[in-house]
């Protein structure tokens, strides 16, 4: 019995000598027909995305470009970005702003003065404050103290009347300079009567500094009653003087004005050989 029969492809082999001796190579379709292809599916969706050739087995040519009519289709990267990479996207509140500035540009030129002008009063009002600071330190560093004086001897002769001072600064830190001021004297008065008036010798000192001087006074003892010659009659004087003081350290200027009173209490005033000062108190101060 006569089994089924097969049909003539399956019963078709190939002779040893019809036999190649190159090994099978996989079929391959040039790139350059692949734009006449009746119909082609495209390659599945993980091939596309994960390979840069058009199919599995539609290979490009290397270092080779095809023409431009037949360019395949576009090829579908996928780009991983490390999540400490991704950028902070700004609040939708942002773009509301930058849209009234676009619209107010005359608004947003009048915020930019404003915030200037605000600037510079900030700097004027710091600059201000240490100004004043230093002023300030200056103040207090640099303070002039009150000079000192005392009559030291009294001389009359028969047209003046000679005065000797002894001048102390108590300024550590700053020297002094005394001048007259404008159409200033100096008196010497007894019971109000005008004993003698002169001017005060422009004089400097160091800081800290003692000197004497002596200041010539025109006039006499004539201008008023005076107790008879011998005497051991006590007679009050007044000295009064009105300087100017200007101290100096550096950089640092000050200047006073200084009036300077002297009580003195002496005996024997007509006596010019002999005229002793029994009590002298001088006050000064500033009067600026």
């Amino acid at each position: 019995m006569e089994g089924a029969r097969l049909p003539p492809s399956a019963t078709f082999h190939e002779s040893d000598d019809d036999k190649s001796d190159d090994p099978p190579s996989a079929w391959h379709r040039p790139t350059s027909s692949l734009s006449a292809l009746p119909s082609q599916d495209p390659p599945p969706h993980h091939w596309r995305n994960h390979s840069l050739n058009l199919s599995p087995i539609l290979a490009t040519p290397p270092r080779s470009l095809p023409p431009p009519h037949s360019i395949p289709e576009l090829e579908t990267y996928v780009v991983q970005v490390p999540r400490d990479q991704v950028y902070w996207t700004p609040p939708p509140e942002h773009a509301k702003y930058v849209e009234e500035r676009r619209n107010n540009p005359e608004k947003s030129k009048n915020n930019g003065c404003s915030r200037r002008l605000m600037w510079f009063f900030i700097i004027l009002i710091f600059l201000g404050f240490i100004i004043g600071a230093i002023t300030l330190i200056l103040h207090f560093v640099f303070n002039p103290t009150l000079p000192v004086f005392a009559v030291e001897r009294l001389t009359v002769k028969p047209s003046n009347i000679e005065v000797t001072l002894r001048v102390e600064n108590p300024t550590s830190n700053m020297g002094v300079s005394y001048m007259m001021k404008n159409n200033g004297v100096i008196s010497l008065t007894y019971k109000n009567k005008n004993l003698g008036r002169g001017k005060f010798p422009k004089m400097s000192q160091a800081a800290s500094g003692s000197d004497n001087i002596n200041v010539k006074l025109v006039g006499s003892t004539k201008n008023a009653v005076m107790p008879p010659r011998g005497s051991k009659q006590q007679v009050s004087l007044v000295l009064m003087m009105e300087l100017k003081a200007g101290y100096e350290a550096g950089p640092v200027k000050r200047n006073k004005e200084v009036v300077v009173t002297c009580d003195v209490k002496v005996k024997g005033l007509l006596d010019a050989k002999k005229v002793e000062i029994v009590s002298e108190n001088c006050e000064s101060e500033f009067k600026n």
